[in-house]
């Protein structure tokens, strides 16, 4: 794993060292089409950094973020409501899914909220494959830490165990530093 640090936002978390962070140029355009799509009623991000896998197996982001609701206690309450948040975001016939109601995992940094989706899609060629959306929610005093990992390959195994793995590299500053 490579160690990744956020100095102005107060976070470090390590990724793995076949991944390849975005370019700050790519991420300009992320940012624009980012803030194109977002709605009044959308939560603020403040932080965004991508990173993927040449071999095309992975996306992994960080996010940091307005907090989606008003504790972390909350998030976990709403967790089983979330497909019927996002399902408008997906195609009829991706067959978007939960694969599990919300799990709660136990990290260095402190208790984190999984969130699990698969997807079906197709590539250029017309071969069809699953996708598994994945992620982990932290909330750090006003802060939403979003650590996410999509799995081009349908295994949610490996993607849980991948991304378990950075969230218990992640850290996250005692909160001097805000957004």
């Amino acid at each position: 794993l490579a160690p990744y640090e956020n100095m102005a936002y107060g976070y470090a978390l390590s990724v793995y060292e076949r991944f390849v962070m975005v370019s700050d140029e790519e991420m300009e355009t992320v940012w624009q089409n980012l803030d194109a799509s977002l709605t009044e009623e959308d939560d603020e991000v403040y932080d965004l950094h991508i990173w993927y896998d040449p071999e095309g197996r992975y996306q992994f982001e960080v996010q940091l973020k307005e907090p989606t609701y008003d504790s972390f206690d909350t998030e976990v309450e709403m967790a089983p409501q979330y497909l019927d948040l996002v399902r408008d975001q997906y195609d009829e016939d991706s067959n978007v899914r939960m694969l599990h109601e919300g799990i709660l995992r136990d990290t260095p940094a402190g208790q984190m909220l999984e969130t699990a989706l698969a997807y079906d899609d197709v590539n250029m060629y017309g071969d069809s494959y699953t996708v598994i959306f994945l992620y982990y929610d932290f909330y750090a005093g006003d802060r939403e830490f979003c650590l996410t990992l999509h799995a081009y390959d349908g295994d949610y195994e490996a993607a849980q165990s991948l991304l378990d793995e950075i969230a218990h590299t992640f850290q996250v500053s005692d909160g001097s530093v805000q957004a």
